[in-house]
């Protein structure tokens, strides 16, 4: 099976691999996964600089695609975006401009100069009916940041029919000097200050561990998978039994999760009741098994 094979050329800006948003949860992990496989890898930063990225703003369409040709890396790594649900809902035309038309754009030079591509998508292309969603069911998102996506996925396709998205939902892990929380330690950082943690009963997902999801979109990779594929965990707990399931794993204060309802919070944006992927095509793709929730966090317990 042909595998992601690391060769430097005689330009230093020739690269196997190019990261665009590596200074994010995901593309840390992915930029990391690339290293370890010895790839000569590189990747870009938006907002505060992050040291050895290269700044990269998507709402400049034209520098993004002016990286790709310069750089002409062997694959494109795109998991960045404005991820921000109801800053999406309340800035339509900057989420169109990064979620979907940069995506455009970069998948176009992709296909033009025979680059490979993956693009990172989410869980919020669904309505919230009658998950778990496999790849087969029909989109229908409820907020801007879902349409942008849907848009960016149809979008990258459209240009670059080779291209392979990754839909991935509430991504987790341990981060970059772990400044930023995700869904898993913004819980862990209340409950170790013996907080109160307010977590929805009625929204369900499929939580993605970024070191496994980044494991797996090189896996993808290695199998010339093209398409949409669902990567998470084999999961599907409410944002409570989450909070529940990390107690039980880290030792903490089950006493201090308050259940909520999302159909009773104050959100500028709507939220899908159930996100929850579907993860067999994946499993069936790779012939291996995704990890459980519990599992995931085992793991994260034992490199804290």
């Amino acid at each position: 099976m042909p595998r992601l094979s690391s060769s430097r050329g005689d330009s230093p800006d020739v690269t196997d691999l190019l990261v665009i948003g590596a200074s994010g949860l995901l593309g840390e992990h992915l930029l990391a996964d690339a290293k370890r496989r010895r790839l000569d890898a590189v990747g870009t930063y938006a907002g505060d600089p992050v040291n050895g990225l290269i700044p990269l703003n998507l709402s400049d369409l034209v520098a993004a695609v002016t990286l790709v040709r310069d750089r002409h890396p062997k694959t494109v790594l795109l998991p960045a975006a404005m991820t921000g649900v109801d800053a999406c809902e309340s800035h339509p035309d900057q989420a169109q401009l990064v979620n979907a038309d940069a995506p455009r754009e970069i998948a176009k030079a992709c296909h033009t100069l025979g680059i490979r591509l993956v693009f990172f998508s989410t869980d919020y292309v669904f309505d919230g009916r009658r998950g778990p969603f496999n790849e087969r069911r029909r989109p229908q998102p409820l907020n801007v940041y879902g349409r942008t996506k849907l848009a960016g996925e149809r979008n990258v396709l459209a240009a670059h029919p080779e291209a392979l998205v990754v839909r991935t939902s509430a991504n987790f892990g341990w981060g970059r000097a772990r400044k930023k929380t995700n869904s898993v330690t913004w819980i862990l950082e209340l409950l170790r200050r013996r907080q109160p943690v307010p977590l929805f009963t009625d929204q369900r997902v499929s939580p993605s561990y970024a070191p496994a999801a980044a494991r797996t979109a090189f896996d993808l990779l290695d199998r010339r998978a093209t398409g949409i594929f669902h990567v998470a965990t084999r999961s599907y707990p409410t944002r409570f039994e989450m909070g529940l399931e990390i107690c039980d794993v880290f030792g903490l204060e089950k006493g201090l999760l308050k259940a909520a309802r999302l159909a009773e919070a104050e959100l500028r944006a709507r939220r899908p009741s159930d996100s929850s992927l579907d993860v067999g095509k994946v499993e069936r793709f790779l012939d291996k098994r995704s990890p459980t929730f519990r599992e995931a966090l085992e793991d994260m317990r034992d490199t804290e």
